[in-house]
């Protein structure tokens, strides 16, 4: 007996544990909704007008039967009657301002309560950004925003539903209290014995209740169960519509490689999948939506054979009847409203629960203060101190004990085996991961007392998988939105782009691609790497970084970026890495990765002439050009 005291406690407490966290989080998705879109409050005013309307028409319906039986003058009823009309024309007239904003509201949140998670995104270490579990918390979010299913869409059409409950419990008891009263402070004078058929409506009302509160969490529970049990599925169905069928890039792979009977059959079974989780909630909902329905029905008619009986006896008027039926009905059906929106919304906290995971992730690395040092002579000197470094959550190292100088005004190539460690090396320089071990020092300080972004202005770097977006031309160059003409030109005409500027017809304005814009401008791969080397030229820092800088581009153009090598890049520190080995010529230092470590390091002449695996790369590639 004591074992199930104590397990009954327990559950207890957790019930009670779990309903406070419920409203903490609750209350934060408020705080949050309070910041970006106080818009969201116009849900009171629309939940009373939902909640309170009906009471209306049972309010003014009770006392014109009671004028009508008592015999009083037409004039009165009539004024009961306008005085009811304009009452419901002034609920009416609310409820459709309500509506309105409300609809201004939703309009405006699936822009706004975006920008939380975009903060978060833009604002947080690089290493997260790469890390399996916040790419898949990410990945989630855009999951459910796809399939309408966004955190605060649901978490409003739950609250909106929940105060319209609430509004609609307090009208009903408001109402039907009188009558209650009545029962519970000495019968009704003594005319009857309703006590039996008290206990009898009593016992039916609070029986459909735990009824009605048990179907709907069970209906929410198999809710909850059958997207989990169809989530691989319904990613498979986002993945083809966005990914596949929808995409101009796959189009092209789809009608060269004859995908389409492939493609087809997934069709098929998307199709499948939706109809068999289609039948799924279509089943649950019919047997649980039915249970509540029969079980109102009943209970309305318990109640107005309960509330006649008064009547019949005396204990009530007429119009009595129509009021407090109709506030029972109103109760039952908000307390069914009040048990589903809570059931919903504690069943939707998994997803609140993983945004405000994204929301609280912590930036782990150092910030330092200091600023960088303004030199007049420009110079500059980054050493790499004994740096070793793996990636979170591997055991292996990508870089092992690495040692190398870079100064100002300097070319360099970076070269090697793809997984080599070159582009952790970039990563790490650009500060955008910290060394697992060693240092990086900028003139003989740890970067990582540097205040980040002063560190990161000394950097224009170009990675092989770089971004050029849909915004206008001047916009992808300067990477804003005020843009010094004189620097852009300069730029787009060191990086050769002067043929493509003259077919831009609205100039720097220009639209990128056409997914904004009809009178977009459609540019090659290589006008895009192009495109990118000029926003590294704008920029204007001391140390430019190349990732592949000619991999999209023809060998005419290719030959015209290194022949114009020195004015692209001008007296900064060039650090480049490349597969063709015949543009490193231009470089005066060669480091040559391996297993995360510099095996080589010197000119192109004297790594050449030497035995290693620069060499053989070099003979690899030269043999199909002789």
């Amino acid at each position: 007996m004591k074992g199930k005291t104590g397990s009954g406690r327990k559950t207890s407490a957790g019930a009670f544990q779990g309903l406070r966290e419920d409203i903490r989080v609750y209350l934060r998705l408020i705080r949050l909704l309070n910041q970006y879109n106080r818009g969201w409050t116009i849900l009171f005013l629309a939940a009373f007008m939902n909640g309170g309307m009906p009471f209306v028409a049972i309010w003014l319906s009770a006392m014109l039967l009671d004028a009508l039986y008592a015999g009083r003058p037409a004039a009165e009823m009539m004024g009961w009657a306008l005085a009811g009309a304009g009452v419901s024309l002034l609920m009416a007239v609310l409820k459709h301002f309500a509506m309105r904003q409300k609809n201004i509201m939703w309009w405006e949140m699936q822009h706004r309560m975006a920008e939380p998670l975009m903060k978060k995104t833009m604002e947080m270490d690089y290493a997260l950004t790469e890390n399996a579990r916040v790419r898949a918390l990410r990945a989630r979010q855009d999951e459910y925003r796809k399939q309408g299913r966004d955190v605060f869409e649901r978490f409003l059409e739950q609250l909106e539903l929940f105060l319209t409950s609430c509004v609609r419990l307090v009208f009903s008891l408001v109402t039907v209290w009188p009558f209650l009263a009545g029962q519970l402070l000495g019968g009704w004078d003594g005319r009857a014995d309703t006590g039996p058929f008290t206990l009898l409506a009593a016992a039916a009302l609070i029986g459909s209740l735990l009824l009605n509160h048990w179907s709907v969490t069970r209906q929410g529970v198999r809710r909850k169960e059958i997207h989990r049990e169809h989530e691989d599925e319904n990613r498979l169905n986002s993945y083809m519509m966005d990914e596949v069928v929808l995409s101009t890039e796959a189009g092209k792979d789809i009608r060269i490689f004859h995908q389409q009977k492939m493609l087809e059959s997934y069709g098929d079974q998307m199709n499948r999948n939706w109809r068999r989780m289609t039948l799924q909630h279509a089943a649950n909902d019919m047997r649980h939506l039915g249970l509540q329905g029969f079980l109102s029905s009943c209970v309305g008619g318990i109640v107005y054979l309960y509330v006649a009986f008064c009547a019949w006896i005396g204990s009530i008027s007429t119009g009595n009847v129509v009021r407090y039926a109709g506030a029972v009905q109103q109760f039952i059906q908000a307390m069914t409203d009040l048990s589903a929106s809570w059931n919903y919304m504690h069943y939707d906290r998994n997803l609140m629960d993983e945004y405000l995971e994204y929301l609280d992730l912590k930036n782990e690395r150092k910030k330092g203060t200091i600023p960088v040092e303004k030199r007049r002579d420009g110079r500059f000197l980054v050493e790499f101190r004994n740096v070793s470094f793996r990636y979170p959550g591997s055991e292996r190292y990508a870089l092992r004990n690495l040692n190398v100088r870079l100064e100002i005004g300097e070319r360099m190539a970076l070269v090697g085996r793809n997984g080599s460690g070159k582009t952790t090396f970039v990563k790490l320089l650009c500060r955008l991961y910290d060394p697992t071990e060693g240092t990086i020092l900028l003139n003989g300080v740890d970067i990582r007392k540097y205040d980040e972004q002063e560190y990161r202005r000394l950097f224009s770097v170009v990675f092989q998988d770089f971004q050029i977006f849909s915004f206008a031309l001047g916009e992808n160059i300067a990477g804003s939105g005020r843009v010094d003409e004189a620097r852009a030109m300069d730029a787009l005409r060191r990086a050769g782009l002067e043929d493509l500027y003259r077919k831009m017809p609205d100039g720097l304005a220009t639209m990128i691609n056409r997914d904004f814009s009809d009178t977009g401008m459609e540019i090659s791969g290589g006008e895009a790497q192009k495109l990118a080397m000029a926003r590294a030229i704008y920029r204007d820092a001391p140390f430019v970084i190349l990732d592949e800088p000619t991999a999209a581009l023809d060998p005419i153009a290719e030959n015209e970026i290194y022949t114009g090598f020195h004015e692209i890049i001008g007296n900064k520190t060039a650090l480049f890495i490349s597969h063709r080995l015949s543009a490193c010529r231009f470089s005066k230092e060669i480091l040559v990765f391996e297993d995360g470590n510099v095996i080589q390091q010197g000119s192109h002449e004297e790594l050449v002439a030497a035995e290693g695996l620069y060499r053989r790369m070099w003979q690899a590639q030269a043999k199909y050009y002789r």
